[in-house]
């Protein structure tokens, strides 16, 4: 057969196990359960999805253990693959008292998780639930070093494959491109090429080589073509999308309002000034603010001169109406684009020109949005490519609303995300359902028709999120473009944990919000998605195949 890529694969695919790899192929979480709910329809997709699943955290005894007891599953799979499995099992012990670990992490006092991990793991040198936990600690961090230190011990070599993934990968993130391929190469002999195909095309790509990165990509999905997210981030790569720059075709009206951040605002306005602004126009709103605002402002009206509009507000109205307040701001009006961002981001110097690029590539779009990671750890995602799902055990049908649950249609946005470090794993542009409110682009008229932002979601984050569900509900998809990321100014620490009042706020706007739009419209939304990501997908591995980028 010419062909790589069967014609009507994702067609012919489980209807639960289409809409979850329609999601991603990415994820130990995601990959395991999509795994096992593949089991009974297509046993040779459950036993590829449960490796991939394992390969992605392959020192999770946790894992291991659940992978051990599917019956008929290590059959399936390679001795090696096998041996190395049962061996993390093995050498992976949960102790029986956790709470003083667990109250230091709540606490998120990062000194005091190192040193007791590492006294931890000189107690308990062999086990690996302690390797698993550093491991965890150190991405979060984007600690690579610590991460490397903990990997540098002695452990048994029937677990190598699985350590040795877990060097290659903090390697890479620690900017060693020659040690990650090196601990690649030896993982991939047990655990197959496959598995790593994201990170792999990620060296490649930092050591130059862009046809070999494309290759492995090519590789791991005409072998596997399941792997949808690979087969995204293959597209892009060949059809240069990665590195598109183009202007937005019209006018653009950049939108901020702050309140009490003015430390923050300063960097974020810094950032602007020194990115390439094409000609926009920023409108500058103080929502009452009581600190330094308006001197940072002021100082920064200095700079951008008649580039910047300001507006002060003797009172905080809240996020929702400040937004709304600039939207029908004669001059933005009067733009074709206008685009909200927030007061404690950080831009790069072409993220207009890649927003433009997104735009180029799907004009019809409701809005554009990107990649948004924190500031501080950048290879934590905090937002990125976003999806309607429904939780497990409320998938379908059922009550409109019922106001009687703390949930009353429960919904809410896909996370696949926060199950990986930023490695390349989102490295692609396609539709989304929402984007986050840091960055938020839209054509004006678009944005007018579709009506204010809700003044019933304020204070609250996800009043931006209901103004994409209408959009939606028109058949106006967002587009997430991931070669754009924008970071994200946000407390860490102790300094992170939200109030009992501000936590109370968001859990009551999220019943509203959930009760402003019953099932029978999340449940349209989805399905309009799932219509809209298969085709684009379809679309994109069709051209690749044609292209020749599948066959054997």
């Amino acid at each position: 057969m010419e062909s790589g890529f069967p014609e009507n694969y994702w067609s012919d695919m489980s209807g639960l196990v289409r809409r979850r790899l329609l999601l991603g192929s990415v994820g130990a979480k995601h990959l395991f359960d999509t795994g096992v709910r593949s089991l009974e329809s297509d046993p040779q997709l459950a036993a590829e999805l449960l490796l991939a699943s394992y390969a992605a955290s392959p020192l999770d005894g946790s894992t291991a253990q659940q992978l051990v007891h599917i019956e008929g599953l290590l059959s399936l799979f390679s001795d090696s693959v096998s041996e190395c499995l049962t061996a993390v099992l093995k050498h992976w012990h949960r102790p029986d008292n956790l709470s003083y670990f667990l109250r230091i992490t709540s606490k998120r006092d990062n000194d005091k998780i190192r040193s007791y991990i590492a006294s931890c793991l000189e107690k308990e040198p062999g086990n690996l639930f302690w390797v698993q936990q550093g491991l965890i600690h150190a991405g979060a961090c984007s600690d690579f070093e610590f991460g490397l230190k903990i990997l540098s011990g002695d452990f048994p070599e029937s677990a190598g494959a699985a350590v040795n993934s877990s060097r290659a990968f903090f390697h890479y993130m620690n900017g060693d491109t020659a040690n990650a391929f090196k601990m690649l190469l030896s993982a991939s002999e047990v655990l197959g090429i496959a598995s790593f195909a994201h990170l792999s095309a990620s060296i490649a790509l930092k050591s130059g080589e862009r046809e070999t990165a494309i290759k492995i990509l090519s590789a791991s999905v005409g072998a596997q073509p399941w792997r949808s997210s690979e087969a995204l981030r293959l597209y892009d790569l060949v059809c240069g999308l990665d590195g598109k720059m183009h202007p937005l075709p019209g006018k653009l009206a950049i939108l901020l309002y702050s309140f009490n951040k003015a430390e923050e605002l300063d960097a974020t306005l810094s950032s602007l000034h020194r990115s390439e602004l094409h000609g926009a126009k920023i409108f500058m709103l103080d929502n009452g603010s009581g600190d330094d605002t308006a001197g940072v402002i002021s100082r920064w009206q200095a700079e951008f001169g008649e580039q910047m509009v300001r507006i002060d507000l003797p009172v905080n109205v809240g996020a929702a109406a400040a937004r709304n307040w600039l939207m029908n701001e004669q001059e933005v009006k009067e733009c074709e684009f206008a685009l909200y961002l927030d007061d404690d981001v950080e831009v790069q110097p072409d993220w207009l020109s890649r927003l433009g690029a997104a735009v180029a590539e799907y004009p019809d779009a409701g809005v554009w949005g990107c990649k948004v990671v924190d500031h501080l750890s950048p290879s934590v995602m905090q937002s990125v490519d976003l999806h309607i799902v429904q939780p497990v055990g409320d998938e379908g049908d059922g009550p409109e609303v019922d106001l009687t649950r703390i949930a009353p249609n429960p919904f809410k946005v896909s996370g696949l995300h926060h199950q990986l470090l930023d490695a390349g794993y989102f490295d692609f542009m396609r539709p989304c359902a929402s984007v986050t409110g840091c960055c938020h682009l839209f054509r004006t008229a678009k944005l007018l028709d579709n009506g204010g932002f809700s003044l019933f979601l304020s204070p609250s984050q996800y009043d931006d999120m209901e103004h994409d569900l209408r959009s939606c509900l028109k058949g106006e998809f967002g587009i997430y473009q991931g070669h754009l990321r924008i970071l994200h100014r946000k407390n860490t620490g102790a300094a992170s944990r939200v109030s009992v009042v501000q936590e109370g706020n968001a859990l009551g706007n999220k019943y509203k919000m959930q009760a402003m739009h019953p099932r029978s419209e999340i449940l349209k939304i989805m399905a309009a998605e799932e219509r809209l990501l298969q085709h684009d997908l379809e679309k994109k591995m069709q051209y690749l195949d044609e292209k020749g980028f599948f066959t054997g």
